[in-house]
C-alpha cells in the first residue's frame, strides 16, 4: 500500500529511496551499482570527424557489439551512419572509429538496415573483436529478442556529447560513458520508451547527478538490457531522446523483434 500512497503523493523513486531503512539502501544501490555498470560496459562510443590533423566538426553516437553464431557485429542507429554518408557526399574525408578499433569504412560493411526502424547492422571481424575489449554482448538465446512490455525496466548505456572530452594536442578524443536504469513507459509497434525524470534520479555510485537539463545527444544506437533476475538480454537500440520540460527526457528504442537478420546472421545453434 506504501508504494501506492507514494505514487499518488507524487513521491519520485528518489523520495522512497530515502525512506527506506540503511540497510535496504546499502543493498540497493550495490546491486543497481553491478546492473548499470554492466550496460555502460556494453556500450561501444562511435565517433566519425575529419583527421585531428586536418580538424572539423566530429560527430558522436553509441553502438553496441553483439556476438552472433555467424560471427560479431555492430549494431547502431540508422541515422548515424546516414550523417556518415551526408558529410562523405558533401566531400569531406573522415574517420569513422569503433572504440579503439583503428578506422574503418562502415558503409563497405553494412549487412542490415532498416531507415524507418532506424537500426544498422555492421559486420566486424574476429580480429577487430580480439582488439574491442570486454563489451561485446553474447548473443541472445532466441532471435528476435523478446520485447518489453510497459512498467518493466531496462539498462541504457552510451556516450553523451556533452560529456566527451577531446584533447587536440595529445590527438586523443575521450568519451566520457553514461548509464541508468529506466521504466518502459509505452510500447508501441516496433519501438518503445522509457522515461527519465529528475525525481527519479538516483546516484548509484556517489558521484554528482547530472544536470537535469543536459543534453543527451550521442546515446543515440546504444544498447537497452531487460532488467531479469537471472540475465539482461538485449531487446533494442537507442534511437532518439528528447529533453521535453523540466529536465523530462523521452528515450525512443527500436525493439529488435521486428528485425529480422539476413541469412549469416542466425543466433540459431549450429
Amino acid at each position: 500500500m506504501k508504494e501506492t500512497m507514494d505514487e499518488v503523493n507524487g513521491l519520485g523513486a528518489a523520495d522512497r529511496f530515502r525512506n527506506l531503512p540503511a540497510g535496504e539502501q546499502r543493498r540497493y544501490l550495490e546491486a543497481v551499482q553491478q546492473m548499470v555498470r554492466f550496460a555502460r560496459d556494453h556500450a561501444v562510443p562511435i565517433i566519425f570527424a575529419p583527421p585531428l590533423s586536418v580538424g572539423g566538426k566530429l560527430n558522436g553516437a553509441t553502438g553496441c557489439i553483439i556476438r552472433l553464431n555467424s560471427g560479431p557485429v555492430v549494431m547502431t542507429a540508422s541515422h548515424v551512419l546516414r550523417g556518415y554518408e551526408d558529410r562523405l557526399g558533401a566531400g569531406e574525408i573522415l574517420n569513422w572509429q569503433v572504440g579503439n578499433l583503428p578506422p574503418f569504412d562502415p558503409i563497405t560493411r553494412v549487412v542490415w538496415r532498416d531507415a524507418e526502424r532506424d537500426v544498422v547492422v555492421l559486420r566486424l571481424t574476429e580480429r577487430e573483436i580480439a582488439q574491442i575489449g570486454h563489451c561485446i554482448i553474447p548473443a541472445p538465446i532466441q532471435w528476435p529478442p523478446c520485447t518489453p512490455t510497459e512498467g518493466q525496466h531496462v539498462l541504457l548505456g552510451g556516450y553523451p556529447q556533452q560529456l566527451r572530452e577531446v584533447d587536440s594536442s595529445a590527438g586523443k578524443i575521450g568519451s566520457g560513458p553514461y548509464a541508468a536504469m529506466l521504466p518502459v513507459v509505452k510500447v508501441g509497434e516496433g519501438y518503445f520508451m522509457c522515461q527519465l525524470e529528475p525525481k527519479d534520479l538516483i546516484s548509484y555510485n556517489g558521484s554528482p547527478l547530472p544536470d537535469p537539463e543536459v543534453d543527451l545527444g550521442g546515446l543515440s544506437g546504444g544498447p537497452a538490457l531487460l532488467v531479469r533476475k537471472l540475465d539482461y538480454p538485449v531487446v533494442g537500440v537507442i534511437t532518439d531522446q528528447k529533453n521535453l520540460f523540466n529536465g523530462l527526457h523521452l528515450l525512443r528504442v527500436a525493439t529488435l523483434a521486428g528485425i529480422e537478420p539476413p541469412e549469416g546472421l542466425s543466433t540459431e545453434a549450429m
